[in-house]
């Protein structure tokens, strides 16, 4: 009768053990879709009896499906991602001011060119004067407005910037609220994978964002690591801040618990915010620097011509363009010297004081510098030309980058999805598996029931 006991036993450890699996498999089968949901296992132990085993089974919980190299990897791919999305993107209206569809500054160049042409033809008519006039206020204008349009896309970049810090603060403390809720869970002996699931959604959407790096502890705290500097360490989580700089550079800020703030915009490299702390602070200071460059070549060099010549009134020294000081800024004070403002007799035609009012050698000289290098450089054309092309190459290349980032991801995701995602055949499988242990379980109890039943009918009363 013993042996019977314990084979009933057995048989009702293996009855609860496979019903605990099949409850396992049914939450994977009912969570397929749920958006970062990973498959969980039952935990099921061979049973102990001193030195021995007793031959039972139970369920010790369940096992959650983590792999943290593969999690990892995913990480790093989303950061890098995030970085080349938010670079294209910006890098993309960049290209925008610079070269829009119509309007650019290479057209502006070339109707300069054209009245300066028509003021070598007709030196004494006032409607060339005033057309050449015209076009140099346009061309000016719209140097000017592109220089201004840069600086603009900066503020609007630091202002993106200072909402991805603000959604980051958030899920960093959500982080650091969920590690504290995970580790007084465990510790209390329950296994809180549903907090576990929130709290990896919550660190994939911060490698997104500013790239990141996990720790886990012995306990199931996540120490995590970005831009140099622990983000969040157990339930104590850091703020993050955007602003600019003295410098006018965007900066970024995190302000740790104890309140010091460590300036980590040099590590901040990776997700949304390492994207647009390099356009910001690199790629736009390179092509306003181009600008400027162009700018300045343009104003000296068509000022060296104009203020030697001579206006319809025999003035002369009067430069076209005001003259830049220094090559900083020079795009965006681009303008018309006020002298010239509604003055179009004062444009010179003539090189000297005798020939005016016919003359036109001053004229012939400022239309050809429309062949002519801007200082060591390309002439005019060509010589913004390269800047427009520089930004297209950039943003090509950061197109394609975004292209191949965007395909590790997918590949990353797949990898760790291989380990933590749910399988509906693999669940079908294990749910026939546990049900016929299930079943089988069951009948050895009722034969051992019967047994007993019979075995009981012997004894005499």
């Amino acid at each position: 009768m013993s042996s019977l006991i314990g084979i009933l036993n057995i048989a009702g450890s293996g009855l609860a053990a496979q019903s605990a699996a099949l409850n396992a498999t049914s939450q994977n089968v009912s969570n397929v879709n749920t958006p970062g949901y990973s498959e969980v296992t039952a935990n099921l132990e061979t049973t102990a009896t001193g030195d021995t085993y007793s031959g039972t089974v139970q369920a010790n919980g369940v096992i959650r499906s983590y792999d943290q190299f593969t999690f990892g990897g995913l990480l790093t791919a989303q950061g890098q991602s995030g970085a080349a999305d938010a670079r294209n993107q910006a890098l993309t209206q960049v290209q925008d001011v610079i070269a829009p569809t119509s309007g650019t500054i290479a057209d502006a160049v070339n109707d300069f060119f054209t009245s300066a042409t028509g003021l070598e033809s007709s030196p004494s008519d006032p409607s060339t004067r005033s057309a050449l006039l015209q076009s140099a206020t346009s061309l000016a204008q719209t140097i000017s407005s592109t220089a201004v349009g840069l600086t603009t896309e900066q503020g609007s970049l630091v202002t993106q910037a200072q909402g991805v810090a603000t959604q980051l603060s958030r899920q960093l403390s959500q982080i650091a609220q969920l590690n504290g809720q995970i580790a007084l869970a465990s510790a209390q002996g329950s296994q809180p994978t549903d907090l576990e699931d929130q709290r990896d959604s919550l660190v994939g959407q911060v490698s997104t964002q500013i790239g990141a790096q996990v720790l886990q502890d012995s306990q199931g705290n996540y120490t995590l690591l970005s831009s140099g500097v622990a983000l969040v360490t157990g339930s104590q989580a850091s703020s993050v801040s955007v602003g600019v700089n003295a410098a006018g550079t965007m900066q970024v800020l995190a302000r740790q618990p104890g309140g010091a703030s460590l300036d980590i915009t040099s590590n901040a490299t990776q997700g949304t915010l390492g994207g647009l702390v390099e356009t910001c602070n690199t790629d736009i200071p390179s092509f306003s620097s181009q600008l400027d460059q162009f700018a300045y070549n343009l104003a000296t060099t068509v000022n060296s011509v104009q203020s030697a010549g001579y206006g319809l009134d025999g003035g002369t020294g009067r430069n076209l363009f005001t003259q830049p000081t220094q090559v900083t800024g020079a795009a965006a004070a681009f303008a018309v010297d006020p002298q010239l403002v509604g003055n179009p007799s004062f444009v010179a035609a003539s090189s000297t004081s005798a020939g005016v009012p016919g003359g036109n050698d001053a004229a012939v000289q400022l239309a050809q510098l429309a062949t002519q290098p801007l200082g060591s450089g390309a002439p005019p054309a060509q010589a913004f030309a390269a800047i427009a092309a520089n930004v297209g190459d950039a943003t090509s290349a950061a197109t394609d980058e975004s292209e191949t980032r965007g395909d590790a991801v997918t590949q990353a995701q797949n990898l760790n999805d291989s380990s933590s995602s749910v399988s509906l055949d693999e669940q079908m499988t294990n749910m026939t598996a546990f049900q016929s242990a299930y079943d089988a379980s069951s009948k050895v109890i009722q034969t051992v029931a019967g047994l007993l039943t019979d075995l009981m009918n012997m004894i005499p009363s």
